[in-house]
């Protein structure tokens, strides 16, 4: 009889977003430890006799100072706690993390998942691909590959907006249209950074003849680099568009509380 997974509402989720768009600390596997390691334990006390033995090495001083050491040792003995709960750690943009000790991080978090266990975990890693994932995942662990599970829908999107927006046809809506699903990679907020980039191209009554070249200089690898881009670009417009560009940026970074989408 297959055997029936409690529901993860049932169950301790401690989840970590790295990002390489705020401080360097946020990068950090030590950051990322002592988030999921608090998180756990405020949800589950059970869990306390793991800390104990590091957290007698520190009462004498600053015991907010943990090593890095310590933290991936009791991360690693959470494996044998007879707990009947089922622990699950959810770490996203694994790609954005610092390179240092990831190969080590990634290996202790496999460990974790490791048949036998006394306690039931499970391990969900979000990352564009790195090696280091590649090598140690996809041989043991179930991977979905984002690009292929989207990839008929970023067509479709994609196709859709270059005809009934920019009347697009023939070769170029094909050349195009492969171009952008190809260069995603299943991330449809790419397709819509591409479709008002082209937008703004043709309105400005640009030669869709040279719409592909326009599309060639996008950058893909990085949000920030296509940013860049859009800021430098600024520079040509008139002193009323960078006005109203000036005006959007403080009421985004001087709001008296976090903005909200409608």
């Amino acid at each position: 009889m297959a055997k029936i997974e409690p529901t993860a509402s049932l169950g301790i989720i401690a989840h970590y977003f790295y990002t390489e768009r705020g401080t360097q600390l946020e990068r950090t596997h030590e950051n990322m430890l002592r988030s999921v390691l608090h998180s756990i334990l405020k949800q589950d006390e059970s869990f306390y006799f793991h800390f104990q033995p590091e957290f007698r090495k520190f009462r004498n001083g600053n015991p907010s100072e943990w090593s890095y050491r310590s933290l991936k040792k009791v991360l690693s003995s959470f494996a044998n706690h007879p707990a009947p709960k089922q622990l699950y750690l959810i770490l996203d943009a694994v790609g954005e993390s610092e390179e240092t000790d990831r190969r080590a991080i990634i290996k202790l978090l496999c460990q974790l998942c490791s048949e036998g266990n006394a306690c039931h975990i499970k391990v969900f890693l979000a990352s564009r691909p790195v090696p280091e994932l590649r090598h140690r995942i996809e041989e043991q662990h179930h991977v979905i590959t984002l690009q292929e599970e989207n990839e008929q829908d970023i067509y479709k999107l994609t196709n859709d907006f270059l005809r009934l927006e920019l009347r697009l046809s023939g070769n170029i809506l094909s050349r195009i249209t492969g171009y952008i699903t190809t260069h995603a990679q299943g991330v449809f907020v790419w397709v819509d950074l591409d479709r008002k980039e082209l937008l703004t191209y043709v309105e400005r009554g640009r030669n869709v003849e040279g719409i592909f070249d326009f599309l060639k200089r996008i950058p893909y690898e990085e949000l920030n680099d296509l940013y860049n881009q859009m800021l430098e670009r600024l520079e040509s417009y008139d002193d009323q568009d960078i006005q109203d560009g000036v005006k959007i940026f403080r009421f985004v970074l001087f709001a008296r509380r976090p903005l909200t989408v409608f």
